[in-house]
């Protein structure tokens, strides 16, 4: 019973995001729709040696300029995220490569399992925890590439390389030091 339950608020909050604007997810496949909310964690990879700078400079190419990378060489950069996001999937009865699991999972569950000290999340300290979470922000001014935003009571600085049509008053997400999608 409680399965049923927990399944069918997944599937609410599913339908609610649908309605909120789905439309970088359109025009997005999975995959690259994955790797831009994924790539600001290529940077903590390479600092930890998990990849190389070469590999670290063709994700950079690949995102920036909307090339699809291989399922298979996303799910061996980035096994983590795809446990979690497999976890998700299984609850809502969705496949791991749909988009709408993709956007659930880094909007409404990414920060819960930093919360938990899920994975090497228990490792960091809480002011790397807190910058490796997903916010909803507003835009309070651009300067080329660079974006103020500002979320609860914080502003900060991000990169808009991945939302470059982005203006003042927008709301997007942002991911470690990127805004990742506009929303709303």
């Amino acid at each position: 019973m409680q399965n049923s339950l927990w399944r069918n608020y997944l599937k609410m909050k599913l339908e609610k995001l649908l309605e909120s604007g789905m439309k970088q997810i359109k025009n997005d496949s999975p995959e690259n729709y994955f790797l831009k909310y994924a790539f600001p964690c290529a940077n903590t990879l390479l600092c930890n040696n998990q990849i190389t700078k070469k590999e670290f400079k063709e994700l950079q190419k690949d995102v920036l300029e909307g090339k699809t990378v291989h399922r298979e060489r996303l799910l061996k950069l980035f096994p983590a995220a795809f446990r979690r996001i497999s976890e998700v999937a299984d609850k809502i009865n969705k496949c791991v490569w749909d988009s709408e699991v993709i956007r659930h999972y880094f909007i409404d569950e990414h920060n819960e399992y930093i919360d938990r000290g899920e994975g090497n999340y228990k490792n960091f300290p809480k002011t790397f925890r807190n910058f490796c979470k997903v916010y909803k922000a507003e835009i309070v001014k651009k300067e080329g590439r660079f974006l103020s935003v500002k979320y609860n009571s914080m502003k900060r600085e991000v990169l808009a390389d991945l939302v470059p049509e982005a203006e003042k008053g927008d709301v997007v997400t942002i991911h470690q030091g990127y805004a990742v999608e506009k929303i709303e």
